[in-house]
C-alpha cells in the first residue's frame, strides 16, 4: 500500500537535522511521496534544495510560499527569488499561504495582501494552490479567504491543508472544487465534528498529511510528528467513511496525481 504526505514540514526547525532519516522512516512505513512545504523565504529554499539531494530518493516534492504568520515579513510584495523558484521541476505547488486570525501575527490587512498576491502568482505559474486557514470571532478568516478565491479568474487548483472549515463550508468547498487534505486532529478523541466532516467530503477530493512536525496523531500526540504517522491518518479516515484503508489509499494516490501533476503511484507499480 503507498501512501502520499501532501503536506509537512521535514524542513522545519524540529526535523531538519534529521531529514534523511525521517525520509527514510517514512519510506518504511509506505510514504512514498512528501510534499515538504515552504512557509517563508528560508524554508522555502530549504524545500526545493531537498527535492534536489539524491539521498531524498525522489521522494520529496516542495512547495514554495509565505505563510499568513510571516506575512508582514515580505509586505513590500514578494521576492523576485521566492517567484523564480517556483520553476524548479520538482515545485509542484504555491503556498503555504492564506489567513491565520487565530494567532494574528501578520496584520489582516497584510495577509490578505499577501495571500492575493500567491492567488496571482499561481494563475501565472499554472500551479495549484495549498491553503491555510484559521480562526476568527469578530472577523472570520474561512469568509475573507472565499472572498478572495472567489473574485480570482480563471479558477486554479487549490488544496486547503488541515481543513477546519467544517460542514457549513463544504457546499462552497465543492464549488470551488478544492481538495481538503485532513491530519493528525481526526484521530483526536474529542474531534468528533471533524470525523463528520471528513465522512462527507467527496472521494475525488480527499488528501491526507501529517503537517508534521506539528498536530501528532494519536497515539502519539505530546510527541513530536513526522511523515511516517500519515498512516494513522489514513486508517482514521478509513474507519470513519467505512471504507478499507487499501481504498483510501488508491484514491488519495489518484487525487495528488491530479493536484500536483506527478504520476500515480499504483500506475508506476504496475509498469515496472
Amino acid at each position: 500500500m503507498f501512501l502520499i504526505d501532501a503536506h509537512c514540514h521535514v524542513n522545519s526547525d524540529q526535523l531538519r537535522a534529521d531529514a534523511l532519516n525521517v525520509v527514510r522512516r517514512a519510506g518504511e512505513a509506505g510514504v512514498m511521496r512528501l510534499l515538504t512545504v515552504g512557509t517563508d523565504l528560508t524554508t522555502s529554499a530549504e524545500a526545493v534544495e531537498m527535492t534536489r539531494s539524491l539521498a531524498f530518493e525522489g521522494r520529496v516534492y516542495a512547495t514554495v510560499g509565505v505563510h499568513p504568520h510571516d506575512a508582514k515579513s515580505v509586505a513590500e510584495g514578494l521576492p523576485e527569488s521566492l517567484l523564480k523558484s517556483a520553476s524548479e521541476p520538482r515545485v509542484v505547488a504555491i503556498g503555504e499561504t492564506g489567513l491565520d486570525y487565530h494567532y494574528n501575527h501578520s496584520p489582516h490587512d497584510v495577509q490578505k495582501k499577501i495571500f492575493r498576491l500567491h492567488v496571482d502568482w499561481a494563475v501565472r505559474a499554472g500551479k495549484p494552490l495549498v491553503i491555510h486557514v484559521r480562526g476568527g470571532q469578530s472577523h472570520n478568516a474561512m469568509s475573507d479567504a472565499l472572498e478572495i478565491l472567489g473574485n480570482t479568474p480563471p479558477k486554479i487548483p487549490l488544496m486547503f491543508h488541515c481543513y477546519a472549515g467544517g460542514i457549513e463550508y463544504l457546499d462552497a468547498m465543492r464549488e470551488l472544487d478544492a481538495y481538503l487534505s485532513f491530519g493528525g486532529p481526526v484521530t483526536w478523541p474529542k474531534n468528533g465534528g471533524l470525523r463528520q466532516t471528513v465522512a462527507r467530503v467527496p472521494e475525488d477530493r480527499l488528501l491526507c498529511e501529517t503537517d508534521a512536525p506539528w498536530l501528532t496523531p494519536s497515539p502519539y500526540r505530546g510527541k513530536l510528528n513526522e511523515p511516517a504517522h500519515v498512516r494513522l491518518v489514513y486508517e482514521e479516515i478509513a474507519k470513519v467513511r467505512g471504507i478499507p484503508t487499501e481504498r483510501l489509499a488508491l484514491a488519495v494516490d489518484a487525487n495528488a496525481a491530479r493536484l500536483f501533476g506527478w504520476s500515480s503511484l499504483y500506475t508506476e507499480s504496475l509498469l515496472v
